[in-house]
């Protein structure tokens, strides 16, 4: 039964792997826990229980861990809301091109705008900006 477990906790790593997000670890690690006590008990309802008891932990445990990195990544969203940047290029699909942080973003406006131009950050749709031409 330890092989079953075994091709288990290989089968969640590698769903983990092509679906990030912390989706299937916590069963992969069960799965794990759960071979190594399928040594000591044979009983497949058993290990069963011990299987869904050790996924339910871990989950409950790493709830909280979770949520406050969830909660740093909305921080950086906030800190940029709300900074004026200069617009320093404009790509070929119309895009605005800011430099902030050390990194090259993109944005748009419903305003036009030229380089040069200071702009707010409004806040951010998906991989771009959303500016407002800063008077």
């Amino acid at each position: 039964m330890e092989i079953i477990w075994l091709i288990g906790a290989i089968v969640f790593a590698v769903v983990e792997f092509i679906v990030p997000g912390l989706i299937s670890i916590w069963f992969a690690i069960s799965a794990v826990a759960t071979m190594f006590f399928s040594i000591a008990i044979e009983s497949i309802l058993y290990q069963g229980y011990f299987f869904v008891i050790v996924s339910i932990v871990l989950l409950f445990l790493t709830r909280s861990y979770c949520k406050k990195i969830r909660s740093q990544k909305n921080d950086k969203v906030d800190r940029i809301t709300g900074t004026v940047v200069e617009i320093k290029d404009i790509d070929e699909k119309g895009n605005y091109v800011i430099y902030l942080d050390g990194k090259h973003w993109l944005g748009k406006s419903e305003a036009p705008l030229n380089i040069g131009d200071k702009a707010k950050i409004l806040k951010i749709e998906g991989i771009k900006l959303v500016l407002e031409k800063e008077n």
